[in-house]
């Protein structure tokens, strides 16, 4: 199954990606897709991401919004897809763009698909956010909450979870307690608790390749029914650095999970 239809990706959306676990990965991955189905496709951040590269080409920088909307429209149709940021900072890292830039360009015609990186999680694979995070542009249409399933049964320390101060005092544990599944789905909805209401939400849950993986994301796909039943359509398990990227599909309404490997 493509991440196309996992996500059941419709023909014009602004897609951002929040929480930790392999966000800029996972946005690589369904912007080489959506390039095989359609034009128009813009990756961007609203934080910072590692400047990319395999993609030099495709990138381009400026700080004035003018610049960027006439780099975009220029430049949109000779890429699979494109990527826009402000500038490249002194680590190496490309400063995002600001939400409302996102906003903008969504509403341009030649524009099919935004895909921002609208959180940040220093590499780690759960995160607690700080007041003003993540930054979701408002006129997004699918929020995906990713979450790397190595982080089950680990400690809640600074090393695996970023914010991890942060984090205990929303779940009202002792840092160095071990995450369980019910403790992973409260944070992944405290990151979430401000999106756009009208925005559609599918968890992505990653990594699950490594040993173990399928069942423990399992669980964890349990635990978002439980916390947010009217909100989780479908919780994808996935492995974003490989082929197929979409491993199982759970369904909350029948609590099935459904195999991926077919087109």
């Amino acid at each position: 199954m493509t991440l196309k239809a996992a996500l059941q990706i419709k023909k014009k959306e602004l897609i951002s990606l929040v929480g930790g676990g392999g966000k800029t990965t996972l946005m690589f991955a369904l912007g080489r897709e959506l390039a095989g189905w359609g034009k128009g496709i813009i990756l961007t951040t609203t934080t910072k991401i590692w400047k990319p590269s395999s993609f030099l080409p495709h990138l381009f920088l400026s700080d004035q919004w003018v610049d960027l909307k006439k780099a975009a429209l220029k430049n949109l149709f000779s890429f699979p897809f494109i990527i826009l940021a402000q500038k490249e900072l002194t680590n190496g890292k490309l400063q995002g763009l600001n939400p409302e830039w996102v906003d903008e360009l969504f509403l341009l015609d030649e524009v099919s698909w935004i895909i921002v990186e609208a959180d940040g999680a220093a590499g780690r694979s759960l995160k607690a956010p700080k007041q003003g995070e993540p930054v979701i542009p408002q006129k997004t249409t699918l929020l995906i909450p990713v979450v790397g399933i190595d982080i089950l049964n680990v400690p809640l320390e600074e090393e695996y979870v970023f914010r991890a101060q942060i984090a205990s005092r929303i779940l009202g544990v002792r840092e160095g307690s071990v995450l369980n599944p019910p403790m992973i789905g409260k944070l992944l909805l405290e990151i979430v608790k401000d999106c756009p209401s009208h925005s559609r939400f599918i968890p992505f849950i990653n990594k699950v390749d490594v040993e173990a993986g399928v069942e423990k994301a399992r669980k964890l796909a349990q635990t978002w029914e439980i916390y947010n039943k009217k909100k989780v359509s479908k919780v994808i398990l996935g492995q974003a650095q490989k082929d197929p990227p979409v491993v199982e599909v759970y369904d909350p309404l029948s609590a099935n999970f459904i195999s991926s490997f077919f087109p």
